[in-house]
């Protein structure tokens, strides 16, 4: 349940090049909208869990005193995301939150006094302040899973609580990223679905998010998928009714067999003024993908853009989910969509072999 929160967590402890202080931390995760009660778990915890992944070998105790209180680090549910987390994180944010535990400082200094590893045996961890009570939701970091489920829901396509449907399995997960100013939070989460009629399995679709906190952050990633990505991708792989008139279908002749391509709606983003239709574009990348054999699947196209006063900075076309160079060359050939200031252009397609 709180395993995006400690992702969050751990970059509150990563950012920068020298670690920060436990109140700089504590400073991240509040001014990022993380409640106090879980602010204070995040703190305590990441350490804890990050250096006994790390101390292989060294007896510790299961439980810890909370007050007066002694208590199972296995009944506390942020501290068993911590745990889950630091089987997956890199070493380097493992050394990072390892070196603000306590149990790895005494050990350390046990094995400077001529200590064997093996033979040390820590006892229960006695916390300096006894934790807030347990709150309840999220937070202040919200499961994507859980809102996708209910926004799919809510239109009709019921998952199941393993984001199941049928043939096809969904994800949706949080890869938070270091601020790009200190009141600001980027939030991508990675989209996946996958069922047989892809042409390749698991195709995976990203949004970002940038706000004064997680929660705003995520549900703006959420927000740009389900416009761009989420209809396209029922009607495609689901259901076409359900999708509506949210997607634009139009008919493609390929060499390989006839297409109907299923648009969602363009994403536009920086721009101060309205941006122009990027049709013409996305016509010149179907006129480039007849040269490139598709088989009669499923196939997932999209191209992102990004301008600065008519100098393109991101250029990003993928096919099935693998860059496509060829596309690359059409969309920077293409100029900018407005030949001032900053705009970003995204339009994501499947392509559906044609009934």
């Amino acid at each position: 349940m709180f395993d995006e929160a400690v992702v969050v967590g751990v970059i509150a402890f990563c950012e920068g090049a020298t670690p920060p202080s436990g109140d700089e931390v504590r400073n991240r995760l509040l001014s990022g909208g993380v409640e106090p009660w879980l602010a204070e778990r995040l703190l305590a915890f990441l350490p804890l869990a990050f250096g006994r992944r790390v101390l292989d070998g060294v007896r510790v105790d299961e439980n810890f005193v909370d007050g007066a209180t002694t208590r199972r680090f296995a009944d506390d549910p942020v501290y068993t995301a911590c745990e889950r987390c630091a089987q997956l994180v890199g070493e380097q944010e493992i050394a990072r939150v390892a070196g603000y535990s306590h149990e790895v400082a005494a050990v350390s200094q046990a094995l400077r006094d001529g200590a064997t590893l093996t033979d040390l045996v820590l006892g229960a961890i006695t916390l300096d302040e006894p934790l807030p009570p347990l709150g309840t939701g999220s937070g202040g970091v919200p499961s994507p899973a859980s809102i996708f489920a209910r926004w799919m829901a809510a239109y009709g396509v019921p998952l199941g609580d393993d984001l199941r449907l049928g043939d096809a399995e969904f994800q949706a997960t949080l890869a938070p990223h270091p601020r790009p100013t200190p009141d600001l939070v980027v939030a991508q989460v990675n989209f996946a679905v996958n069922h047989p009629a892809l042409a390749r399995p698991w195709m995976v679709e990203s949004c970002a998010g940038v706000a004064p906190t997680w929660r705003e952050a995520i549900f703006q990633s959420l927000a740009m998928f389900e416009r761009a990505v989420a209809y396209p991708m029922i009607a495609a792989l689901l259901d076409r009714d359900v999708a509506g008139e949210n997607v634009h279908v139009e008919r493609f002749a390929h060499p390989s067999g006839g297409f109907e391509v299923l648009l969602g709606a363009q994403v536009d983003l920086f721009a101060t003024e309205a941006v122009p239709s990027a049709e013409e574009l996305f016509d010149q990348l179907l006129t480039a993908l007849e040269g490139v054999p598709l088989s009669q699947a499923v196939h997932a196209l999209r191209f992102f853009t990004v301008h600065q006063d008519g100098r393109l900075l991101t250029n990003e076309v993928f096919l099935d989910g693998e860059p496509w160079e060829a596309g690359m060359k059409v969309t920077a050939a293409a100029g900018a969509p407005l030949p001032n200031g900053p705009v970003g252009v995204r339009v994501f397609a499947f392509l559906v072999p044609a009934r």
